[in-house]
């Protein structure tokens, strides 16, 4: 095959080759890049988490104190007693990292009647010892005693007449969204007197709880909102329940498809109503009204009653942190980044639901560790993240092949120095043939032309002669001219292919090795 076709040939299957490669390159990227991306947790929101980690379940008790003063015999007769009133439960929600609690009015009032009856019901029974009946054996209702002395003075009791004194201070036990069960004694800070009234309670080792966010007076909601509260002392295993409620701001009413009379009792009542798209606090639930629905204390009248005790809201180190781990979930990274963030959050708070977004993270990570998917990530990245491993794979092979197509071409660039033009070495030993062009300028003793044999072999016979036309071989006399006759010196005064270096015979128009035109 002549050497130009050899190089043209080549020049195709290293094209090709290159063409192989890049789309090796193309479908490795593509295949990165349409790798299936992590799912997100449907319905998690961070500013919605974040409100159901700063909920608090407040208990309301009296310490009540009874003293009868019986003198129908003549003689001043004195029954002291004392008892803790427990008055009912509810829910509210931090909304100043300070420990600053919002509920409402009905949270904290002191039912006096309840308390009342209880405490005379204690009295009876324990120390002036006479047995009660009637009530079931409940304390919190009326009731009767078979002893007809003490019938009369135990209803005096229940009707707080003067003869029977009552003391009575009431107590604000909240409980926090904690993994350890417990709670802490809390201050009321301003005086609610109604039913549209916001309640404040101040709880003690504030400064890093979680904290709800407060939606502004002209804030706009969605169609269907959440009712968040506790139906029972808040835990591991006693979360929050949401309830979905239609508001009517104009009438002031929380409406729901669901009965909300069980929830209420059970302590839903004071509970903020949340916006799902924000997690913003636009409400807290009220009183229960007769038709099912329940009054709307507006985020407006808690700015309002925030204001008028001189309580600033704030937010805390635990909802900076948890609210970012509480996204990556969201966003389907259940790994390092999120298990990262939310187990910081817990250096600030003892969050309950924090540990439990945290296990859940943990136990969704294990399946990507258990098949080496997470094992290229490094130091803060997630396993569910950013495919960092794959794409250090994707940058070394394309490096890789970027350093072979270099090498291919710088080849080819060598090849026309190192290489004669039909792919064989270059040739060795004292005599060379070179270039006309270079030729032309040597000295004759350097260039070739006492060489024992300087005719090429493909410019004499089978047999060994020179052809009829080449003129003499050695010392003949040559014109000038390289084609026609001999040099004037005696020299064979040959010439050479300028694209492969060959010498050429007299009168050659092609060179017979690479076929490039000669003279």
């Amino acid at each position: 095959m002549p050497a130009s076709a050899e190089r043209f040939a080549g020049g195709r299957t290293r094209a090709s080759l290159v063409r192989v490669l890049l789309g090796l390159i193309a479908v490795v990227c593509l295949t990165a890049a349409g790798s299936a991306a992590p799912s997100p947790s449907a319905g998690l929101h961070s500013g919605t988490e974040g409100t159901k980690a700063a909920l608090v379940r407040i208990e309301l008790s009296a310490v009540a104190e009874i003293v009868h003063i019986d003198h129908s015999s003549g003689e001043v007769e004195v029954a002291r007693g004392g008892t803790t009133v427990p008055l009912g439960a509810g829910t509210g929600v931090l909304v100043s990292a300070d420990g600053i609690v919002a509920t409402t009015w009905e949270n904290i009032r002191v039912d006096q009647d309840q308390v009342a009856v209880y405490a005379a019901n204690e009295l009876f029974a324990k120390v002036i010892g006479v047995p009660i009946v009637g009530n079931d054996g409940d304390p919190a209702q009326r009731g009767s005693t078979p002893d007809p002395y003490w019938g009369p003075h135990l209803h005096h009791c229940y009707d707080q007449v003067t003869h029977c004194v009552h003391f009575r201070v009431p107590q604000y036990h909240v409980r926090t969204y904690t993994t350890e069960p417990g709670g802490v004694m809390a201050e009321l800070l301003n005086s609610p007197s109604g039913p549209q009234d916001v309640a404040l309670l101040r709880i003690s080792g504030g400064g890093g709880a979680p904290t709800a966010t407060v939606a502004a007076a002209d804030a706009t909601h969605g169609p269907e909102d959440l009712l968040l509260g506790f139906t029972k002392r808040p835990g591991p295993e006693g979360g929050p329940v949401e309830l979905p409620v239609t508001l009517d701001t104009a009438a002031g009413l929380i409406s729901s498809p669901e009965d909300l009379a069980a929830p209420f009792d059970a302590g839903v009542s004071g509970g903020p109503v949340v916006d799902p798209s924000t997690g913003q606090v636009i409400g807290l639930a009220g009183p229960r009204q007769d038709d099912g629905s329940a009054t709307l204390v507006t985020a407006a009248q808690i700015r309002a009653a925030m204001a008028e005790a001189g309580v600033e809201p704030s937010s805390s180190k635990f909802d900076a942190v948890f609210r970012r781990g509480i996204d990556h979930l969201s966003s389907g990274n259940p790994g390092r980044s999120a298990q990262g963030a939310l187990e910081e959050s817990l250096t600030y708070y003892d969050s309950a639901l924090a540990t439990s977004h945290l296990h859940q993270a943990q136990a969704a990570a294990e399946p990507a560790d258990s098949t080496g998917a997470a094992a290229a990530t490094g130091p803060g990245e997630d396993a569910g993240g950013p495919q960092w491993g794959t794409f250090l794979l994707v940058l070394i092979g394309a490096l890789l092949v970027a350093g072979i197509i270099a090498a291919l071409i710088l080849g080819r660039r060598r090849t026309p120095a190192t290489a004669g033009a039909d792919g064989q070495p270059p040739e060795t030993g004292r005599w060379r043939s070179v270039p006309a062009s270079v030729a032309s300028v040597l000295p004759a003793r350097w260039r070739g032309d006492t060489h024992p044999d300087p005719a090429p072999r493909h410019s004499r016979s089978a047999d060994g002669a020179a052809p009829p036309d080449a003129g003499p071989v050695n010392g003949g006399a040559r014109s000038a001219d390289t084609r026609t006759g001999s040099a004037p010196d005696g020299h064979d005064d040959r010439r050479f292919c300028s694209q492969c270096g060959r010498a050429a015979g007299p009168g050659a128009r092609f060179c017979t090795d690479c076929g490039h035109p000669v003279g």
